[in-house]
């Protein structure tokens, strides 16, 4: 990273009411698909497709679980086999959908029978898979987040890449596919609250299991049933423990905590449907607040804040040391749109509506099935070469987001982007 003082950062460029809400307007994600380079074959409606899944962890397996129905509804689809750098997991989610087993996720690439292929492996594997798979020839269903927080450059790489081959990408921010969002879009684009000036939004969860994750096998040792090489991917080479295999997410190495495992979730939607890019600057502070009594390094409690060319700020604040949660808003120079319910990318049960001046409106909202929603569109896209809801393009400014307050986080500084030179800068 080159190192620039906040002064020589480019300042935000000015828009105007008008100009924001016709690029809101214009914003795919939330409310539809457009043409997407064309692919040397466009699959038939009712031609089966050959899935191959790489990780079949917790995410994973919920993956498999919704092909598996989904081919039990009629959907053309064939699950042709299993990638897992542990093996006891990998026979059984072959066993479970009758399918093969690979050594490698190099050969289930290499198997012509595969045609999309789903990648659930730990954080830093996703972008390099991803790679070898457009290069092989198939379409991808990449699982949030997009990249690991230090690969800014592989990840830009996949998103020139898979836009080159003409493939179809799915990254799995799949708040792109809840309708319940079209609501908030609609009054958005209708200019009910003005011009969104300011989003704030929060996760908030008690318990540290989601980065504490369970140990499959106290007593396992790298070997045939357990590929070390292979989970460490482009990550520094230590020793094999089994809390860095089977509770990866507690380290730095693999993962980023809150910023990239759960502001995914609620960044999403609002990028989405304030037609957002890259910020132009991020700042985030936090740590380990609660959960410090054993080797976790990831922090617990993460602050961050996103300036926005189109001067707007997203503020995102979270704690696992509290489930009390607050409402979700959208604050415009004319009102405001605040989010009631129990979920955040699964829906929520209600929008309010503020204005500054009349009464306020509530709206029913819904609570969808986001992940089959997300199946659906990717598979739709697959045939028909159209742009998914949340495509490579997309998940790369989410990740560009992501990527700004980890590193501004961890380097205690301002983090900028240049956009011509398509760098963050601290």
């Amino acid at each position: 990273m080159n190192e620039r003082t906040s002064s020589d950062a480019a300042r935000p460029v000015g828009i105007n009411r008008r100009d924001f809400l016709q690029t809101t307007a214009r914003s795919a994600a939330v409310l539809g698909a457009a043409p997407f380079i064309a692919s040397p074959r466009v699959l038939g409606a009712n031609e089966t497709l050959g899935v191959g899944m790489i990780g079949v962890g917790g995410r994973g397996s919920y993956h498999l679980a919704t092909v598996l129905g989904m081919i039990n509804q009629g959907e053309p689809l064939r699950v042709v086999g299993i990638s897992d750098t542990y093996g006891p997991r990998k026979r059984a989610a072959a066993d479970q959908a009758k399918a093969k087993t690979y050594g490698s996720y190099h050969e289930l690439l290499a198997d012509p029978e595969v045609d999309v292929v789903c990648i659930a492996s730990p954080d830093r594997l996703h972008v390099p898979q991803a790679l070898e798979a457009i290069r092989a020839g198939k379409d991808v269903y990449c699982e949030k987040p997009m990249g690991h927080w230090s690969q800014f450059a592989l990840s830009k790489q996949f998103y020139l890449e898979t836009k080159r081959l003409g493939r179809v990408v799915q990254v799995g921010n799949q708040g792109n596919s809840n309708v319940a969002w079209q609501q908030v879009a609609e009054l958005i684009r209708k200019g009910d609250i003005g011009r969104p000036q300011h989003v704030q939004a929060g996760y908030y969860r008690y318990g540290d299991w989601g980065e504490r994750m369970p140990i499959a096998d106290p007593n396992a040792k790298p070997g045939p049933d357990l590929d070390w090489e292979g989970f460490l991917g482009d990550a520094p080479k230590v020793p094999f423990t089994v809390d860095r295999f089977f509770s990866w997410r507690k380290y730095l190495d693999y993962a980023g905590g809150p910023c990239t495992d759960l502001f995914p979730h609620v960044l999403t939607p609002f990028i989405s449907l304030l037609g957002l890019k890259c910020p132009s600057l991020a700042v985030a502070s936090g740590g380990i607040f609660r959960w410090d009594t054993y080797d976790r390094e990831v922090p617990d409690t993460f602050n961050m804040c996103l300036d926005y060319p189109e001067k707007l700020s997203i503020t995102l604040v979270c704690t696992l040391a509290n489930d009390y949660p607050t409402d979700p808003a959208i604050r415009g120079d004319e009102g405001t749109i605040t989010m009631q319910g129990p979920a955040f990318e699964g829906g929520f049960e209600s929008v309010t509506f503020i204005p500054r001046k009349g009464e306020r409106k509530v709206i029913p909202g819904t609570i969808p099935n986001t992940t089959l929603l997300h199946w659906k569109n990717f598979l739709h896209c697959v045939r028909t070469r159209e742009k998914p809801v949340s495509d490579v393009e997309f998940g790369f400014h989410v990740q560009v987001a992501m990527n700004m307050a980890m590193l501004a986080f961890l380097n205690r500084k301002v983090a900028t982007y240049d956009t011509e030179k398509q760098e963050i800068v601290l």
